[in-house]
């Protein structure tokens, strides 16, 4: 009888020494934990929160980067910025990662040149440097902390019902920079006025008026053009494109006529030796200063239509072009359209640039190819409205 009482108690102790084991352990992790927890809370209490964010898997400091430049305020713009409670904010980081275009360390006498300034009074009148590093890649530009130079005798612009169609006031447009010094240069139809894209599109009445309104023939006695209307593109999905985006060199045109079509267009341009940024602000339209370099700012799948001429020519690489292309897809809606309008190259690499654009899938509603008469032939136009298809496919 009393052996199976001895085993009882051996397996009570067995049970109790484990027990006290699996405490301990817990004890220890718990302790662990807090440890882990006290250091990470000194690591974000720290003055110098940059410090502690690495740049890269090598971790490289992110301090090294800021001091390649010597001009302060680059410093202290590309700075990490930690959240002034130590908590992540509404957009669940530390801290606000201030970015600038990756070949801004190879213009670094441009932009120190750029942000040399004292804080709280007016920038230079450098926009023209600033545009240098945007197209050459310093994309985006730091902000700066002056106030930027305006027009000294600013007008107020002309009612809505007037400016879409009429040369806006000369004295609205700082004109320093530009060959012309004013909008009748630049409507003139002569040579010598600083830029060659979109010679004319400055001369509303004659030039722009009729455009996309007003079918343009390659031969007069042919119906060979490039040229589609609006009525026509709208009509292939009626009461389905409301918003746009038109990236073109133009003063703004295609978002007037769509407009007169209750769509409303964003238009990217820059200002390539005339001010093609004030004239489509001044007509009334929203102008979007953007170089080809950046990503287009809009969330995925969500504009009815984009639309370029004018821009998109056999000057560009194809690998950019195939970048460009994919990122307009990123916007665009399932069903919607994409209008390549007269982009003009060298016969002889236009099936080069067909296949990007057929690598797309896209359906085609309308694909034409014609020559460019005062070349003699030597180059040719294309243009396209293409649909975006539902994807997977």
């Amino acid at each position: 009888m009393r052996q199976p009482n001895s085993c009882h108690c051996s397996s009570q102790s067995q049970l109790e020494n484990e027990r006290l084991k699996q405490a301990s352990f817990l004890t220890e992790i718990l302790s662990l934990t807090s440890s882990l927890k006290d250091h990470l809370s000194a690591l974000f209490e720290k003055d110098n929160v940059s410090r502690n964010y690495l740049l890269s898997k090598n971790n490289q400091p992110y301090e090294g980067i800021i001091d390649y430049f010597r001009i302060e305020e680059i410093r202290k713009y590309v700075r990490v910025k930690p959240n002034r409670l130590g908590k992540q904010n509404f957009m669940g980081a530390n801290g606000t990662f201030t970015s600038i275009g990756h070949a801004c360390f190879s213009m670094k006498e441009e932009l120190e040149e750029y942000m040399n300034y004292d804080v709280g009074d007016i920038c230079k009148d450098d926009w023209k440097l600033a545009q240098k590093l945007m197209v050459h890649g310093c994309d985006p530009l730091p902000r700066r902390r002056c106030f930027s130079v305006a027009p000294k005798l600013y007008t107020r612009p002309y009612p809505i019902n007037e400016s879409i169609w009429k040369l806006p006031d000369d004295r609205n447009v700082r004109w320093s920079q530009y060959k012309c010094k004013n909008f009748t240069c630049l409507a003139r139809n002569s040579t010598g006025k600083g830029f060659f894209k979109c010679s004319d599109c400055f001369n509303l009445t004659h030039h722009e008026l009729p455009r996309w309104i007003e079918s343009i023939y390659v031969y007069p006695n042919s119906n060979l053009t490039s040229d589609f209307l609006i009525q026509d593109i709208l009509g292939l999905k009626p009461g389905e494109i409301r918003i746009g985006l038109d990236f073109s060199v133009g003063t703004g045109t295609f978002a007037a006529r769509m407009r007169d079509f209750n769509v409303s267009i964003i238009s990217a341009t820059i200002n390539l030796g005339a001010p093609f940024s004030e004239m489509i602000a001044l007509r009334g339209l929203v102008p979007l200063y953007l170089t080809v370099n950046q990503r287009v700012p809009f969330f995925d799948n969500t504009l009815d239509i984009i639309h370029t001429t004018r821009f998109l020519d056999g000057w560009i690489d194809i690998v950019l072009l195939d970048f460009i292309l994919y990122d307009w897809d990123r916007v665009l809606r399932p069903g919607g359209l994409l209008w390549i309008d007269s982009f003009f190259c060298m016969k002889e690499d236009i099936d080069d640039y067909l296949e990007v654009f057929n690598m797309l899938r896209y359906k085609k509603h309308k694909w034409v190819v014609v020559p460019k008469i005062d070349k003699d032939g030597n180059e040719v136009f294309f243009s396209a409205v293409l649909e975006k298809p539902p994807r997977p496919f």
